[in-house]
């Protein structure tokens, strides 16, 4: 009896380190919600029409900066910056978008990377039908 609890203690110290590093699992819900209370006030998600203050984000990830063709507002700055959306990419620019591109206009900063991570999980979701 004493062996197999001495077993499970060192399974449960080998195992917690591993659970711990392995971090936030993004959750899409979590990242739909926060996107509709505060992203959705200039980006729609929708195939036609909804907020226009900011470009659609149906398809962003993959596509490149300032290039969708609806949208005629972007800052030379983001149409110059050569970036494509990636994960990587939306995780460093919505930390602080002025920082990575100075000169943007977007500025709303998602600064808690469990918050972020789940709107980026959730805008990958969003992809062109």
């Amino acid at each position: 009896m004493y062996e197999s609890r001495r077993l499970v203690v060192v399974a449960a110290a080998m195992l917690v380190p591993a659970l711990c590093a392995a971090g936030h699992k993004p959750d899409v819900e979590n990242g739909k919600a926060t996107f509709t209370m505060n992203c959705g006030v200039c980006h729609s998600v929708q195939e036609t029409g909804g907020p226009n203050q900011g470009p659609n984000m149906i398809g962003l990830v993959g596509r490149k900066a300032g290039s969708q063709p609806e949208f005629m507002m972007y800052s030379p700055a983001l149409k110059a910056s050569g970036i494509i959306w990636s994960k990587k990419t939306l995780d460093k620019f919505l930390v602080n978008p002025g920082a990575m591109v100075p000169g943007t206009v977007m500025p709303l900063q998602i600064v808690d990377d469990d918050t972020r991570a789940d709107v980026i999980a959730y805008l990958s979701t969003l992809k062109k039908k």
